[in-house]
């Protein structure tokens, strides 16, 4: 049915608890006395009837993706449909993000399907889909909105850790983690690299009071898995050990996960715990540093055999017209795009032990450079997919947004493979398919990890990693 009424005028928080709202732009006398944040007063735009059908389509779909256990394939949000710049990138953000490329995040659709538009959950989903957009389409507009909506997020939050029931809570735990998202988006950006750690380690704080909670059903076992994987990684990129208390998480979390990603996450933490012990300088490795690489090495080239079957590339010999895209003829096609990042990542790690290990083994450097040389060629093998005009269906040229997500995932392996890499052939071939990603692809931090890679040797593939943003943009 049609509706011939007209819109009420006022604010958000009195619209929904049915309240005659005074209409004063700072904040009206109802949402004073609540003590609550006013907002959405409407504007002229507010006020005209749209059809709503492809927004609650798209709702009703996300549902079924989560409780049928099948994914949610979405059309991309139109950009004539006359949305608020909010509402766009929201979609934007589930879309490509959530329902599309990333693996981890099954436990947000159920809770934010349940709670209400005002709340720091959605203060926290519209201020990472703000930054998502802000990231994905380079504007500095954008950005602007999501620090607004961060700080409300973060307003609203912290009004909701005084509540009683608040560790027990999962929505709150999902919030802290889409504000770590946030930071880890827009950090390197903004240069905030004090707040790399501040919620991850809020998060596992929080984790570590809820105890049996942790695993009580689905969606907080996924938050908890969540969180230690963020942790893991933020330890990484800032070089602090992990400690012995949230090590317990990941021990008790094996119990019940068990997948391949979650092997790696394992070898992971002995990475991360030897990065953080690394002196500045190589000459300063002692033996001990030395057998922790060699052992952690062996790990990784163990969970990799056992990866072959189910996530092993088929290898493609290219014809004539896509030999140019590729590094000695060929290209390797992956299972899903999940399988190539798993794999990916399992070589950027061997090639960092195999870089520690090579400054020590004297009359063997030969045989590392072998070894390092030949993972560096299967990484560069696992690019022309996916910046081939036709190696994939969703790829173009100018790049689709999916295929900038993918594209960015590829940059810190490339880097590496370049950097490690003693072959001059393969230098130039990973410079000149980062070029490509920038020209033909629109991709300006393509340009910046190229420039980079020529001229900076003493940088690592975990700080391209965080420029890229790929914390987010990993699957």
């Amino acid at each position: 049915m049609v509706n011939t009424g007209r819109p009420s005028m006022d604010c958000l928080p009195c619209r929904r608890r049915k309240l005659r709202c005074d209409l004063k732009p700072e904040t009206c006398g109802q949402c004073h006395r609540a003590r609550i944040s006013c907002h959405g007063y409407r504007n002229t735009q507010d006020l005209i009837f749209r059809d709503e059908t492809h927004a609650t389509k798209k709702r009703v779909v996300a549902r079924q993706w989560y409780y049928g256990n099948q994914l949610a394939v979405l059309p991309p949000p139109r950009p004539n449909l006359n949305l608020d710049v909010v509402t766009q990138c929201r979609e934007t953000f589930f879309v490509l993000y959530v329902t599309g490329l990333s693996h981890s995040c099954a436990s947000l659709l159920p809770l934010y399907n349940q709670v209400p538009m005002v709340s720091h959950l959605s203060y926290s989903v519209d201020a990472v889909s703000l930054a998502f957009s802000a990231i994905q389409f380079d504007s500095r507009e954008l950005a602007g909105f999501a620090a607004k909506e961060y700080l409300a997020a973060v307003k609203s939050l912290g009004l909701s850790l005084r509540e009683p029931n608040a560790l027990i809570s999962d929505e709150i735990l999902q919030s802290i983690l889409l504000l770590d998202l946030y930071e880890k988006l827009m950090g390197p950006s903004l240069n905030m690299p004090g707040s790399w750690m501040t919620h991850i380690q809020g998060a596992m704080s929080m984790i570590e009071s809820r105890g049996l909670l942790n695993v009580s059903n689905h969606v907080s076992t996924q938050l908890t898995r969540s969180a230690f994987s963020h942790l893991v990684i933020s330890c990484g990129i800032a070089k602090f050990p992990i400690p012995d208390s949230q090590i317990t998480v990941q021990q008790d979390l094996a119990t019940i996960v068990t997948d391949e990603k979650w092997d790696y996450m394992g070898i992971l933490i002995d990475i991360v715990n030897l990065r953080a012990i690394l002196p500045d300088s190589r000459t300063d490795l002692d033996r001990g540093m030395k057998e922790r690489a060699i052992e952690i090495n062996h790990k990784l080239i163990y969970l990799e055999k056992s990866l072959a079957r189910p996530c092993g590339p088929v290898t493609v010999q290219a014809d004539t017209a896509c030999h140019a895209y590729c590094l000695d003829g060929q290209y390797d096609v992956y299972p899903t795009h999940y399988a190539m990042q798993i794999c990916n990542a399992l070589r950027s790690m061997r090639l960092e032990m195999e870089d520690l290990m090579r400054d020590r083994r004297r009359g063997c450097s030969n045989d590392a450079s072998k070894t390092m040389n030949e993972i560096s060629r299967q990484i560069c093998r696992t690019v022309p997919p996916y910046i081939m005009p036709h190696g994939r269906p969703e790829n173009a040229e100018p790049f689709t947004p999916m295929q900038k997500l993918k594209c960015k995932v590829l940059l810190a392996p490339l880097f590496q493979a370049a950097q490690l890499s003693t072959e001059a052939y393969v230098k130039e071939w990973v410079w000149k398919s980062l070029e490509y990603m920038s020209e033909r692809g629109n991709m300006r931090l393509a340009k910046e990890v190229l420039n980079l890679s020529k001229k900076r040797h003493n940088i690592d593939h975990w700080t391209i990693w965080a420029m890229a943003g790929c914390y987010a943009m990993a699957a």
